[in-house]
């Protein structure tokens, strides 16, 4: 989200805030899961977090961060993505590996179908009907089914 460009600045400093505090990492965690799941659920007073997540989901993944230590290690992806976040995507270079797309309608970081032909080898891609950023925790039988369907795809891969 456009927060973590700020985050990305500081990475050090925010991963030992964050690891300072179960509660600011709490609070760190369940914005991004509201935010990356429907950005319009910002505006809601429980951020719409159960609408798509258990309170025992979230509390898990609040739990695992905090248990294992390991935010500040998982911001760090943030600081590489974002100090340029176009070097992945560079148009200079064609990757011919069969590549498969699910596009989820509240994905933030959702790709034009036009751009990743330009870029991969695309087999396969399909407008899902439901999901967002987290699309493992929030329609993971949607998000399997897919998956097979591009497995099936690839003539190598099937014996």
């Amino acid at each position: 989200t456009v927060g973590n460009r700020g985050i990305c600045a500081t990475v050090l400093f925010s991963g030992a805030a964050l690891s300072d505090s179960p509660v600011g990492l709490a609070a760190y965690i369940l914005e991004k899961y509201s935010t990356a799941t429907n950005i319009d659920y910002r505006s809601l007073p429980d951020g719409g977090l159960t609408r798509r997540f258990t309170m025992d989901e979230l509390l898990t993944i609040v739990s695992i961060y905090w248990f294992n230590g390991n935010v500040a290690n998982s911001l760090r992806y943030y600081k590489e993505h974002f100090r340029n976040p176009f070097k992945l995507f560079s148009l200079n270079r064609y990757i011919s590996v069969p590549t498969g797309y699910a596009a989820f309608p509240k994905d933030l970081m959702r790709q034009p179908k036009e751009v990743i032909e330009m870029m991969f080898n695309l087999t396969s891609y399909t407008e899902m009907e439901s999901g967002a950023h987290f699309v493992a925790l929030e329609v993971p039988k949607l998000l399997a089914d897919d998956l097979i369907k591009f497995v099936k795809t690839i003539p190598e891969l099937i014996t």
